[in-house]
């Protein structure tokens, strides 16, 4: 590798949203606290956070787009 190019590296505890610590090496020189994790995010819990307008979004697109002919 071509030398004084690349960032430093430090180690930083990321904390995740169950209060769990983990080790990780980064640039950035503070600890990182996440507030959306693999614990709560919907990509891998499979779960909707707002399943109770399911229906109401396709309605409002075509509510706005009402004039338009696709």
């Amino acid at each position: 590798m071509k030398q004084g190019i690349h960032p430093e590296y430090h180690e930083i505890n990321v904390t995740m949203t169950d209060g769990k610590t983990v080790k990780m090496y980064s640039s950035v020189k503070k600890d990182l606290v996440l507030s959306t994790d693999n614990l709560n995010h919907s990509a891998w819990t499979g779960q909707r956070t707002n399943t109770a307008d399911k229906g109401q979004r396709a309605a409002d697109f075509k509510n706005k787009f009402a004039g338009f002919n696709f």
